[in-house]
């Protein structure tokens, strides 16, 4: 791997990352499934859960396989899977119509997770420049809440028009991300299939998560915020509905939400430099929680904004713990160890969103928010006394 192109992997690194999610669709994303897809706020948690399962099955022996045979195959065969998934989506009337095109978005999503910032991070490792990792991912990444913010600006307003342009407008942009990773060069060497060695690679990847502390607890961080914040997602806009927000509001909230996402991405290895690890740990945790908690118990229009506290962490999460779980990581092993990261993260997301779907029918929304809110607080704090003890 040369320098040249190392810099071409990171440049197309940028284009797939920014257009690999729909951009319009954000803002109406539960409504539309409810009323496209004739599906139950409680039936779709359900079923997030039910397909994360699926997801955490898949997750880490596609891991293992880019390791084998190369990252840059799977993200390309796990590229066309999504854009499949988002055509099918597009075109929903039924609740089967969702299952189907969640199914190929698990499918997806299991081939590129990992092996799409593994390869990223060992180009620029070939090429001594493993340095600037964070620097990349979060441009990236903020290109993409970038573009969303904008999308999210007209997706009310295009929703009222039709409730199914927003998830047709974002069509285009996902064909173009599906054809990037057919550019991609290969950073290290490849091998030839073989199932045993698939197999070798992913026991060596649960031992190496299994003995090493600092590994375990970011998988446990990580997972506890990407839960809190997938769980909150979900409800913001049948909160949007409980509190009376007009619809053609929705985009402007989505719209700043993504600008703020986007400036703590883009900016991501500013602020790690001004502040310390643990600052910024009890910085995720206040920023999740209090927000949760607080709408939950003042339930009104005044409310709403406090999502805007939210997305400073959704903005920062992924450029920072990911360059922070590369930095513990060996390259012949990684795609793997991120699959484990990602299957962990799937099996509590599979728990909680199937618990809270639950507790939605019997308890109502403000108060699992309550419950949501003083969880993540409680089980927050406990992760920063740990970490004082695993990162001294």
């Amino acid at each position: 791997m040369n320098a040249h192109n190392a810099s071409r992997n990171a440049r197309l690194y940028s284009w797939y990352i920014t257009f690999r999610d729909p951009i319009f669709w954000g803002p109406v994303l539960i409504i539309s499934l409810m009323r496209l897809g004739k599906m139950e706020l409680s039936d779709i948690y359900i079923m997030e859960g039910i397909v994360l399962i699926g997801f955490m099955i898949l997750e880490i022996p596609s891991g293992a396989l880019a390791d084998l045979i190369g990252r840059k195959k799977t993200i390309m065969v796990g590229g066309l899977f999504q854009l499949a998934s988002k055509i099918w989506f597009a075109c929903i009337t039924s609740p089967f119509d969702v299952w189907c095109a969640n199914i190929l978005w698990m499918i997806g999503a299991s081939l590129t997770s990992g092996a799409d910032s593994a390869l990223l991070y060992d180009s620029l490792k070939e090429d001594g420049r493993e340095g600037e990792y964070r620097k990349i991912e979060g441009r990236a990444t903020g290109n993409w809440l970038f573009l969303v913010a904008i999308g999210s600006l007209v997706a009310g307003f295009l929703a009222e028009y039709s409730l199914r342009l927003p998830a047709i407008l974002s069509i285009p942009g996902v064909l173009f991300s599906s054809a990037v990773p057919f550019f991609f060069k290969e950073p290290p060497a490849t091998k030839k299939y073989a199932p045993q060695e698939q197999i070798a690679i992913m026991k060596k990847s649960f031992l190496f998560v299994m003995t090493h502390k600092k590994v375990i607890w970011i998988l446990g961080f990580t997972t506890m915020i990407a839960v809190a914040s997938k769980i909150w997602f979900f409800t913001y806009n049948p909160y949007f509905e409980l509190v009376n927000l007009d619809l053609k509001y929705y985009g402007i909230i989505f719209f700043v939400l993504n600008i703020i996402a986007w400036c703590f991405s883009r900016y991501a290895d500013f602020f790690s430099k001004k502040m310390s690890e643990k600052g910024i740990m009890k910085l995720m945790v206040f920023l999740v929680g209090m927000p949760i908690l607080f709408m939950g118990s003042v339930v009104s229009v005044f409310s709403v904004g406090m999502v805007f506290l939210q997305n400073v962490v959704r903005g920062f999460t992924k450029p920072f713990f990911a360059e922070f779980l590369n930095r513990h990581l060996d390259s012949e092993n990684r795609a793997t160890v991120l699959s484990i990261q990602s299957a962990v993260s799937g099996l509590a997301q599979f728990i909680f969103l199937g618990a809270f779907g639950l507790l939605l029918t019997a308890y109502g929304l403000p108060f699992c928010l309550q419950l949501l809110g003083g969880t993540v607080l409680i089980l927050g704090t406990w992760e920063i006394i740990v970490y004082k003890k695993t990162f001294p």
